[in-house]
């Protein structure tokens, strides 16, 4: 019997050890989300054309030296000027990109992988839409090193009821 009871401990010690860091919460405008230790995250409004609807939350994590990204989430909530779809959207989002899998939906997303052509961090991307008749979500989410931007995206929550929605998050 106390032979069981010290590999339940052991194994239950060796699991709370391995656990990974914990994250900070933080919250910007529209969003919480969990951020490991190195990550940081900037947002702004109206960065296309100044119009206060249009908004920009890049979660980016920096190599050792602090000069260039090795990971980065790049969500953009956009006015739905042309009314489309989610999946009208993220196939026409995909001809941007270089090397472009075949958009699907996934949860509440339609998401496809390709490499974009017009960011300054050149890395593989999986690309998620989300729209409503108002407004567009597109996350771009790059992580080649898996250093937790997946993890990163999982984390978001909105703040906003718009923002719930286009996450596929139930209103509060």
């Amino acid at each position: 019997m106390r032979y069981t009871a010290f590999v339940f401990l052991c194994l239950f010690c060796l699991l709370f050890s391995a656990a990974p860091a914990t994250a900070e919460q933080r919250e910007f405008t529209l969003f919480s989300v969990d951020m490991p230790a190195g990550w940081d995250g900037e947002e702004r409004r109206g960065f296309k054309s100044e119009n206060p609807e249009e908004y920009m939350l890049v979660l980016g994590l920096l190599d050792e030296k602090q000069e260039n990204h090795v990971a980065l989430v790049s969500i953009f909530v956009l006015p739905n000027e042309h009314g489309d779809s989610s999946s009208s959207l993220a196939a026409k989002l995909a001809e941007f990109q270089a090397d472009p899998s075949t958009p699907r939906q996934e949860g509440p997303f339609w998401s496809f992988s390709g490499t974009p052509r017009s960011q300054t961090f050149k890395a593989p991307a999986v690309t998620r839409v989300s729209t409503t008749p108002e407004k567009v979500l597109i996350a771009i989410v790059q992580d080649p090193e898996q250093r937790g931007a997946e993890s990163i995206f999982s984390s978001l929550r909105g703040l906003t009821p718009q923002a719930r929605l286009l996450l596929g998050q139930k209103p509060e």
